[in-house]
């Protein structure tokens, strides 16, 4: 441990860890560079946002053979988000970096490059989907990002200072996780630093010394989750922002985007005009899944790039279970769920997860036609995301793609009765909200719905009535028996044929870009 005091207002300051170039001081925001046994005022930090994170420095944990504490970390803003590194240090004198985003979380520890590793390419040749080969196992690029930093305290192992720039890929293979830096265009090199870890639970890190409610409510004036009520920057409305979930939100009344992660509400997209949509649920509508109660905080309405299609999103929360998703499409509902542990891709370009084997079954390209209320990210009218659909029985996993990031999301069905008994809305489970909701997105987004379907209830009914008839002779095994066989095959085949030139009868639809930075 090394002590001095800051050169700018004399507090003392410590670096506990021997790695740590960098410490900002508590009483100043001063950005102190050490040098040998002196430290050098280079700027000043800024201040940390509050982030509702049960993280604080101090902290300690473990995580496979050691334990560790946190000493300092970063706040990174990009684009259409935020994500927030933190400096781990062990007991052995190693450090590592937990990232948390939007309450999912990765431990990565810098590793060296072996002679079988791939070459590593350049960051301008990233794009979503680009493999990389590191210790036997090939990674496919999931989130390539700019970000700049724009808070930070607690000791550093690297030089950062105003407008310092995060240049960053990140890898996936299942759990695993590969990191690949840019950051650092000074080095001798030029190559970036390859960290290796894997997405992780925070209750599996066993961490002591996490800020409780209390203390959260103490540092940020209000618990998380709770509503916080602000006027639009645009129109005037009345908004409410659950503190801390969801820092994006899409005025209802003029349908500006609304940033709220600092004190200061700031617009990132101008008001609008957008033709009203009737949607099946309502913001702020709950209902209990697995056993909590949810609540909606936003709802898109997308289409597919040829407007023949249209289906609402809903985002629904938990304070202890994070984010999940309600889908509504041709009258279908689907829960879907943000995967953080990625499928596996077979040879044959099938999707394989928990022992079933999921055939693609359709790629379209999805935008956003209407969103309203809070989000995670940044979302707004226009988003477009590429998407590609695999489905086993009635399950689905979805692959959404943009210009910057891969997520993989997996689907299954929830019946018009269940959604209306866990809202507790009876008419949910009739098919009068799915009747509203379609007839705004076209008749001619029912006829290729229905069609998709194949010949519907028909050859049930005529395979029903064949056997009626027949069913004394069923069992005689003569000629009879053999023209109610050649009857139904008659019957079915033509079904078969017809799904397999137009899709699975699975064919609701997600398609809005989830982004899990």
């Amino acid at each position: 441990m090394f002590s001095t005091s800051c050169p700018q207002c004399g507090a003392p300051l410590e670096f506990r860890s021997a790695a740590a170039v960098i410490a900002v001081c508590e009483s100043c925001r001063s950005t102190l560079l050490k040098r040998g046994e002196a430290v050098e005022r280079i700027g000043e930090m800024a201040s940390v946002f509050e982030d509702y994170s049960p993280l604080q420095l101090g902290a300690t944990g473990h995580h496979e053979n050691g334990s560790f504490t946190l000493l300092g970390r970063i706040q990174l803003r990009y684009d259409v988000g935020y994500w927030t590194e933190w400096y781990a240090e062990f007991d052995d004198g190693a450090f590592a970096w937990l990232s948390d985003a939007s309450g999912q979380y990765a431990i990565t520890t810098q590793k060296e490059l072996e002679a079988q590793d791939s070459a590593l390419p350049r960051f301008d040749s990233l794009s979503p989907g680009v493999p990389f080969d590191f210790r036997g196992k090939r990674y496919l690029a999931a989130d390539i990002r700019i970000a700049q930093c724009v808070g930070g305290e607690g000791e550093l192992p690297f030089r950062l200072g105003d407008g310092w720039q995060a240049r960053v890929a990140d890898f996936r293979y299942e759990d695993r996780f590969i990191t690949l830096d840019y950051s650092d265009a000074d080095s001798p090199d030029g190559k970036p630093v390859v960290y290796e870890g894997e997405s992780v639970e925070l209750a599996a890190l066993a961490c002591q010394g996490l800020r409780d409610e209390a203390q959260i409510r103490e540092s940020a004036g209000r618990y998380r989750g709770e509503l916080a009520a602000f006027t639009c920057p645009s129109c005037g409305a009345s908004l409410d922002c659950p503190a801390g979930v969801a820092n994006y939100v899409i005025c209802g009344s003029c349908h500006a985007g609304v940033d709220c992660s600092a004190e200061q509400a700031t617009l990132f997209s101008k008001r609008r005009s957008v033709e009203a949509v009737e949607t099946a649920l309502q913001l702020s509508a709950s209902a209990t899944f697995d056993g909590a109660k949810y609540t909606v905080l936003g709802l898109m309405r997308c289409r597919t790039s040829d407007a023949q299609y249209s289906w609402d999103e809903y985002l629904l929360h938990n304070l202890e279970r994070g984010f999940l998703w309600l889908v509504h499409s041709a009258g279908s509902w689907e829960r879907v769920d943000v995967l953080n542990r990625w499928p596996m891709m077979s040879r044959e370009g099938h999707v394989l997860d928990a022992g079933k084997t999921y055939r693609e079954n359709e790629r379209y390209d999805a935008e956003v036609m209407y969103v309203a209320g809070a989000f995670n990210w940044r979302v707004q009218v226009g988003d477009k995301t590429s998407i590609t659909d695999f489905t086993w029985r009635d399950f689905k996993m979805t692959r959404e793609a943009t210009a910057d990031e891969i997520v993989w999301s997996r689907a299954k069905p929830l019946s018009n009765s269940k959604v209306a008994e866990r809202f507790g809305v009876p008419e949910l489970a009739t098919d009068n909200a799915s009747r509203r909701v379609n007839e705004t997105a076209g008749a001619a987004s029912d006829d290729k719905w229905y069609l998709s379907r194949g010949f519907g209830p028909w050859p049930w009914i005529a395979t029903g009535l064949m056997v009626f008839i027949n069913f004394n002779k069923l069992f005689d095994f003569d000629s009879s028996t053999v023209l109610v066989i050649v009857g139904l095959i008659a019957l079915w085949v033509p079904e078969w044929i017809w799904r397999s030139f137009h899709g699975q009868p699975n064919t609701s639809r997600d398609g809005a870009s989830r982004s899990k930075r």
